[in-house]
Order: C-alpha cells, then structure tokens, then sequence
C-alpha cells in the first residue's frame, strides 16, 4: 500500500515537500494523514535542516478535494466528529508555529479541510485552472471558532461570508482577486514559477526570514 503523504526531504536544496497522496479520493485528507503530517512536522531536530516547507498533492495531482468523507460519516454516526476537528487544530498550530515559510502550491481541487490548511500557509500558488471551495454549510458541518477567526484573519469579512455560505466554488482568478491567494499562474508555466519561486526563498538567511515571519504572521 503507497503512503497516503510523501515527505520529500531533499537536504540539498533545503526544502521539505510534503505531498498529499490520497489519489483515488483526490487528496482527500482522513485522520491518517493529519497525524502523519502533525507528526513529522512536531519533530524539531528533523525541521531545522530545512528552509521551507511546501504543500502540495502528488503528481501534479489536485491539492485537496477537502476531509475524507468516509471518515466524516464514521465519527458524525459515533458522535465523535470533535475528533477531526482536534487533529486539523494541532495541525494548524504547528503549521503557524513553524520557523520557515510554508507554501501551499494549488492545482485543481482546494476544497474544505484543504483550503483551511492552505489559508494556514504563509503563500499560496495557484494554477489558473485550479477552483476553491467551503463546503461545511452545504455539509451541515460546523468549523471551530478558532479556524474561523483564522481565515478572517486572511479573507475579507464580505467575500467569506459570501463563500461558506453559499458553498459555492470560486476560480483561482477570483481568489487572487480578493487577495485569497498570493499568485494565480498559468498552468504550463507553475512548475517553472514555483521552482524560482522557492530559489527566491531558500537563497535567504533562515534567520532573517524566522524575523520577518515572527512578525507578520501576528
């Protein structure tokens, strides 16, 4: 059975890829991969040899298609659902707690439990083709307060009402419009745009970017 997330760590150019790898539900995040993914990213001594972390499906596979519905009914029926909820949470401290930047690099899908875990990157990079969704009100599915505030930390208060509560899905272009996203780029040309992009990045002193990041993520 392949490993449903890929932890690419090339010491060389110092950048940890952490590759979501549940093709069959399009990266669909179960409880699995959270834990793996809270795990690897705690251990400390393993996080300093990089300078970046980066977030992003297998294969130029979609970024998320948002929580593994399977495991959502298994926990809505036993009453149990505050479990994902806890795991995302963990996941979403120390992502905001990590001393390099993270980068969500988006194609196709970033739905749901996705989404939330992109808008806890410090940059998102969008293929043109790629779509954005909240589906917890079409899902009947309450988010906690703290991951709320978090995305109005990121999103304008008029456009995310607009977005969870209709559900409805927004193009890559309409999210780097509302500054949802930090670079909308044609899809032949993200591979190149990212690449540079991390080069831009890893080139710099870690410490001058933990200073700037210690800053403005406050």
């Amino acid at each position: 059975m392949s490993e449903n997330v890929i932890f690419n760590d090339s010491l060389i150019d110092k950048i940890l890829k952490i590759e979501l790898n549940n093709l069959s539900k399009k990266n669909a995040l179960s409880l699995e991969m959270l834990t793996k993914m809270t795990s690897k990213l705690s251990q400390n001594n393993y996080i300093k040899n990089f300078k970046c972390v980066v977030i992003t499906g297998a294969k130029k596979s979609a970024f998320s298609s948002g929580a593994d519905l399977d495991d959502i009914r298994k926990l809505i029926a036993s009453q149990k659902i505050n479990l994902y909820h806890k795991k995302m949470d963990n996941l979403l401290k120390i992502i905001t707690k990590l001393e390099i930047p993270v980068i969500s690099v988006v194609r196709s899908y970033c739905y749901g439990a996705g989404f939330i875990i992109a808008m806890h990157s410090d940059i998102i990079i969008a293929a043109e083709s790629s779509s954005f969704c909240i589906p917890v009100s079409k899902l009947n599915i309450q988010i906690p307060k703290k991951q709320i505030l978090h995305l109005l930390t990121k999103i304008n208060k008029g456009f995310f009402k607009d977005i969870i509560l209709t559900s409805r899905k927004f193009t890559a272009s309409e999210a780097y419009s509302q500054n949802v996203i930090n670079a909308c780029v044609k899809d032949k040309e993200l591979e190149n745009f990212t690449e540079n992009y991390f080069n831009q990045i890893v080139n710099k002193e870690k410490k001058i970017n933990t200073f700037y990041l210690n800053l403005l993520r406050n």
